[in-house]
């Protein structure tokens, strides 16, 4: 049997749907990296997209399809085709 816990959709296409800046409605989603009230990091069709603004709350979530729901005010979306890469906190002092 095969472990599939780990394995990550791939999509070519995507949509993303703002409406009055209160609510995104995204497809094509990967991947979730981070969550929290004033930034949102996923991957979307191979690109890194973050998402920054308040009270931001994910509504949905359906990875097996790639659709991703999120309220909250949205100030800012920024695509990135760079990979996603945690900062190591013992790197950064080091560097």
């Amino acid at each position: 049997m095969e472990n599939k816990i780990n394995e990550e959709k791939s999509f070519i296409n995507n949509n993303l749907l703002l409406e009055n800046r209160k609510l995104l409605k995204l497809t094509g989603v990967e991947k979730v990296f981070e969550t929290n009230e004033t930034k949102i990091q996923v991957k979307v069709s191979g690109n890194l997209l973050t998402i920054l603004g308040s009270a931001l709350s994910v509504e949905k979530l359906d990875v097996n399809s790639g659709i991703l729901e999120i309220s909250g005010e949205i100030n800012e979306l920024k695509f990135s085709n760079k990979p996603f890469e945690k900062t190591n906190f013992i790197k950064k002092i080091f560097k």
